[in-house]
């Protein structure tokens, strides 16, 4: 098989997240396409449409599509409602998704026609994943799109494998799920893994909130979720004396201190908003939410395995996701998760919080392919197999 060949059908590695879309070929150091893993309606407005007429002759740049998608969506975002494709499980916009961009791809690296949707496809699959999800994808990519074959790789085990590691703990925070699942040398326990009921939207909505209350209804200000998010996702923190903090700023401290110009003019002072939005985590009771603690459940995931097992648990607790970027996260994790085990093991508690923690699951699957591990599980497309038959 020639090196082009072998270039252009390596697999694609595709990461659908609550938030963000990645996809790129295997054995590449990082995703070629990251994008929002949204779309919007063209008559689907944040407002009525009688209040003003012909709108969308004037800003709609495609009148003929239905929906736009991914980062098109997000130009309208202060005029169309954004959804969320995966949340609402609306697997017609996705395959739409996955073409506009697999086209963006392909020919961004000049992919020769006959080569089209000939790749083996990965998809990274958390553990919540459900049967009917899977059937559903298999059934876009074999027999809409006629791809060769398919692999659900576990999330977890390709975060793993980023940091050459064999036994961990991983907790991912994503926009519209976090869950903490564990390995144990290769092994999983079906026991040792949780859906921690506090996300990323759910973290930007306290923001917001937080915001709002601060500003009260005597000021003219305008603060909605798309800027509550990009607030959180620049100048969040996490810290470990939160109260201690409040109390200083009440008697003038100003580090925390930040000044937000705001799209219509006007501007926003924010302080001890920046550290109080990541709480939840550790006290969900704040948003009414009746479970415990990050640290607890973490805790509890791990004790779930013998207690043979913990210390090299607890050495390998792996932040990843998007929802983590909070800077001192991963501090405020490991001195929590002291409360929770004993003096014997306290030591060994470390939490990792790698750079580019975003993408881990992504670079791990193609570390993986390039290792040559991966070679067991792959679906093949019945379509494919029966064409092999017949030329047999």
């Amino acid at each position: 098989m020639s090196s082009a060949k072998n270039r252009y059908i390596r697999p694609l590695i595709i990461d659908i997240g609550s938030n963000t879309f990645r996809m790129g070929w295997a054995s590449d150091d990082f995703p070629d396409i990251i994008a929002p893993t949204v779309y919007v309606n063209i008559d689907d407005y944040l407002f009525t449409s009688d209040v003003i007429e012909g709108l969308e002759d004037i800003y709609l740049e495609d009148q003929d599509q239905v929906h736009l998608v991914g980062d098109a969506a997000l130009k309208y975002q202060n005029i169309l409602r954004i959804h969320e494709f995966i949340k609402e499980k609306n697997y017609n916009v996705l395959s739409k998704f996955f073409l506009q961009y697999y086209y963006q791809l392909t020919n961004r690296h000049k992919l020769p026609e006959e080569y089209l949707y000939q790749q083996p496809i990965i998809i990274l699959a958390p553990f919540y994943l459900s049967d009917l999800e899977k059937s559903k994808l298999q059934e876009i990519f074999f027999n809409k799109f006629h791809f060769p074959s398919m692999l659900f790789l576990s999330e977890s085990q390709a975060i793993l494998s980023t940091l050459q590691k064999k036994s961990g703990v991983i907790v991912d925070l994503g926009e519209s799920h976090t869950f903490i699942s564990s390995i144990f040398h290769g092994f999983t326990n079906i026991m040792a893994r949780d859906l921690f009921p506090i996300t990323g939207k759910d973290l930007t909505d306290y923001l917001l909130n937080l915001i709002l209350s601060k500003i009260g209804s005597g000021k003219n200000i305008y603060v909605d979720m798309i800027i509550a998010k990009e607030i959180k996702e620049k100048l969040s923190l996490c810290i470990t004396n939160c109260e201690e903090e409040k109390k200083r700023i009440k008697e003038g401290l100003s580090k925390y201190d930040r000044l937000i110009d705001l799209p219509d003019g006007s501007t926003l002072r924010i302080n001890q908003e920046r550290f109080l939005v990541s709480e939840p985590l550790f006290n969900p009771k704040i948003i009414h939410v009746d479970y415990f603690g990050l640290a607890e459940a973490v805790s509890k995931v791990i004790k779930t395995w013998d207690r043979e097992n913990w210390k090299e648990l607890v050495s390998n607790i792996i932040l990843s996701g998007g929802g983590s970027l909070f800077h001192g996260l991963g501090e405020r994790l490991q001195t929590e998760l002291h409360k929770h085990f004993s003096d014997k093991i306290k030591n060994d508690i470390k939490v990792v919080a790698a750079s580019g923690r975003e993408h881990l699951s992504w670079i791990g699957a193609s570390i993986l392919y390039t290792k040559e591990q991966l070679n067991k599980g792959w679906i093949e497309n019945p379509e494919f197999s029966s064409e092999k038959s017949n030329k047999n």
